[in-house]
């Protein structure tokens, strides 16, 4: 998969996300516990988003894809989610090094 596709499909899957998140944190009670997490989640997200779709630099395209791919697999609140942003914030710093 070439960069320029990688990235397409990874910032359609990234806002799939965070439009589950934006869904569940509209029916969700302010008290609930885990609204924090969704919260943060939904930020880490948006961040990314914007730096992806600034960004036009190299990206480690198959990996990001793999983990972006693999993030849908996962319920919202799960740590494992918020490990992949991180993962995915990580390679995209990386591609901005090279």
């Amino acid at each position: 998969m070439s960069d320029e596709k990688s990235k397409t499909a990874i910032l359609e899957i990234i806002t799939t996300t965070m439009n589950e998140l934006a869904q569940k944190l509209g029916v969700m009670e302010l008290d609930d516990p885990r609204r924090a997490s969704f919260v943060k989640e939904l930020s880490d997200l948006m961040q990314l988003r914007r730096s992806l779709r600034l960004g036009g630099n190299q990206l480690n395209g198959q990996r990001m894809d793999e983990l972006a791919r693999e993030m849908t697999t996962i319920k919202p609140g799960d740590p494992r989610r918020v490990q992949i942003v991180h993962e995915i914030m990580r390679l995209r710093d990386l591609g901005k090094e090279s």
